[in-house]
């Protein structure tokens, strides 16, 4: 993909037939979810990231993609390898001048919720306008890094998680795939609507999220005027409200057939 003279080598897995040399960028995004970005930001053109932090880079890639596109004041950029830029992104900075706009922290775990406050204490003086998360997609990090960050959102900011559908794809369901016994992401999701629902409307505090919209590739949260960065000890859960009664299996993010059988049985003979 070339974008402004850039080079972006659009790629899902690690391969080795790319024969174009070092410079470009390694982006592992399918043109897929290229499109499907370009379809969503199209009906927000209203929207602004003045102020972008980034979980997951692999080589800094997709900061200077959402950077060329939003052209942010500041972007950060998070990620747990113990790496360096790289030449093509080092050059790509000095060329443009971004050094002071663009800053990378390599060895960053994005459970470690102190280090990423930090980072964004750091970092920006006002309320972030975008997060993206790409990095682990693991149920229990990804939650985590949220419960964290969300609340350094200003309202209407949105925060966006890739790849949560992974536990639908073919190729994750094989019994002998790394992630075969991994929580999915969809749980996560799942809980995300929940607390959205559970929002209580014409509330005069407002609502923690005002909206979750999914794509097959990425799902968007968008952050309500409830609360602000005084939500240090937030935790999501907190926010769920639940009938005791709703029959919902322990893992409602893998529905069995045999389950909802049960449940369309109910409804069929209620009454």
């Amino acid at each position: 993909m070339l974008l402004d003279g850039l080079v972006f080598r659009l790629q899902h897995h690690i391969r080795d037939d790319w024969d174009r040399g070092d410079d470009c960028f390694l982006f592992y995004k399918t043109r897929s979810l290229v499109e499907q970005y370009a379809r969503f930001w199209t009906r927000r053109r209203d929207f602004h990231a003045r102020r972008i932090l980034e979980l997951g880079l692999w080589d800094a890639g997709s900061m200077v993609f959402w950077s060329e596109y939003f052209q942010p004041e500041k972007h950060v950029g998070i990620d747990i390898q113990r790496k360096q830029n790289s030449r093509y992104f080092r050059a790509y900075l000095a060329s443009r001048g971004l050094a002071d706009k663009m800053k990378t922290y390599w060895g960053t775990d994005q459970r470690d919720a102190q280090a990423l406050r930090a980072i964004v204490t750091r970092e920006f003086s006002d309320p972030l306008d975008l997060i993206i998360d790409d990095a682990s997609h693991m149920y229990d990090l990804t939650k985590k890094s949220f419960e964290t960050l969300f609340p350094l959102l200003r309202s209407g900011g949105l925060y966006v998680i890739e790849d949560w559908a992974w536990g639908h794809w073919r190729e994750f369901q094989r019994p002998d795939h790394p992630w075969s016994k991994e929580v999915p992401l969809t749980r996560f999701i799942v809980e995300l609507i929940e607390a959205t629902g559970s929002s209580e409307s014409g509330s005069a505090q407002g609502r923690l999220i005002e909206s979750v919209t999914t794509h097959q590739g990425f799902a968007v949260v968008e952050r309500g005027s409830f609360g602000g960065p005084e939500l240090r000890e937030f935790q999501l859960d907190g926010f769920i409200s639940r009938r005791p009664d709703a029959g919902l299996p322990a893992d409602a993010a893998t529905l069995r057939p045999s389950w909802m059988r049960s449940l369309v049985e109910r409804w069929l003979n209620r009454g």
